[in-house]
């Protein structure tokens, strides 16, 4: 009885993982920029930010308005995670700070 529970219970949990992403390629570093996720309604209880590029000087991301800031410097490589409630959008705040080039790729999501 078991198995067949695990079994009926296994697509509903499957499908209540809902991933939404967005890819986005910074290369202007001239002034702060706002990245927003549409999350289309749906409930989400964490969202995440993935950077990797270089940038010539230093950077900071805030996962939002209220957040500690991230400096990031030199190659990057990281990912930030933190919960969030939102059904609306996911709002990442991005600040070239002392970097004036570089590319940073970009990638938002929440689940």
């Amino acid at each position: 009885m078991k198995e067949v529970f695990i079994i009926l219970l296994l697509p509903f949990m499957l499908m209540s993982c809902i991933i939404t992403s967005e890819d986005v390629v910074i290369e202007d570093f001239s002034e702060p920029t706002v990245l927003s996720l549409d999350l289309k309604g749906e409930s989400h209880a964490r969202k995440a930010i993935q950077i990797k590029g270089e940038v010539d000087d230093s950077v900071y991301i805030q996962m939002c308005s209220i957040c500690y800031r991230k400096y990031l410097n030199g190659k990057i490589d990281t990912v930030f995670r933190m919960d969030s409630g939102r059904r609306d959008s996911a709002l990442f705040y991005f600040y070239p700070y002392k970097a004036e080039s570089g590319k940073l790729n970009i990638t938002l999501s929440a689940f």
